[in-house]
């Protein structure tokens, strides 16, 4: 959980924009991810926080500015693939495939498109599910699985490639409440372990104990940015006071 500051930056948006069609997303974004910190997107739907996350793990193309991950220029859309493989995505929605196990589901990805020969796909597959806390569900089918159990392979999957930085996009909001705790254990215990993460979260009980910044977004601009304790107790802008307000009174 602990962020190295000496260390250069593992992401870096400078100047990033994104309008989809004549709706402005993102304005002007700079912010930097150093390695090994927990970063948490906090914001009301429609500020932007998860095109943030989307841009940074490739999954959307900024309209202007500059975009690096691993030192790949994700802005020069001739480079952009070579961050395949240096990210993990985890998702709202889990996207098992229903017909194969959580062994299965895990292992697919490293078959398929990492072309690992099978035993050896098995064997990081099955550390992956130990390290989510499901290595005795690996021959269970998702239908046989709770929606945390489900989130939890989900991770494991992503785990499996063994990225240098995973993105969490709303990870917790499909669960019911009950279970959103078990996964945000194993994201906990992926903080403890150093892993460099960028979360988009509601929980703010999470950003507040997990995250080492905390960055507030409205209608596409950072609002406010700093440590968990100042965040949460002193914040400095009074749009971040209302969006506090409300979601820690609700």
């Amino acid at each position: 959980m602990t962020a190295d500051n000496s260390t250069k930056p593992v992401i870096t948006l400078s100047g990033v924009s994104k309008a989809f069609g004549a709706t402005k997303v993102l304005q002007e974004i700079n912010l930097d991810v150093k390695l090994g910190e927990v970063l948490v997107l906090i914001g009301a739907s429609g500020s932007g926080k998860s095109t943030v996350l989307r841009i940074m793990a490739g999954l959307e193309t900024a309209d202007a500015g500059e975009v690096w991950v691993n030192e790949v220029p994700l802005h020069d859309a001739r480079r952009a693939r070579e961050i395949r493989g240096h990210v993990g995505m985890v998702f709202q929605q889990f996207n098992l495939f229903p017909h194969k196990t959580a062994l299965g589901n895990v292992t697919l990805a490293l078959i398929k498109a990492r072309k690992m020969a099978p035993d050896e796909a098995k064997r990081r597959a099955i550390a992956a599910l130990e390290r989510v806390g499901l290595a005795e569900r690996a021959e269970h089918y998702p239908s046989q699985l709770s929606g945390g159990q489900q989130q939890r392979v989900a991770i494991a999957r992503s785990l499996a490639v063994e990225p240098r930085i995973m993105f969490f996009d709303e990870a917790t909001s499909a669960l019911d409440p009950e279970l959103v705790g078990e996964v945000t254990e194993v994201m906990r215990g992926l903080a403890r372990d150093g892993m460099t993460m960028v979360v988009v979260t509601h929980e703010m009980g999470f950003a507040r104990k997990t995250a080492d910044r905390v960055v507030f977004m409205d209608k596409g601009v950072i609002a406010e940015q700093g440590e968990p304790e100042a965040f949460f107790t002193s914040p400095q802008q009074e749009r971040t006071r209302q969006f506090l307000h409300r979601v820690l009174d609700h």
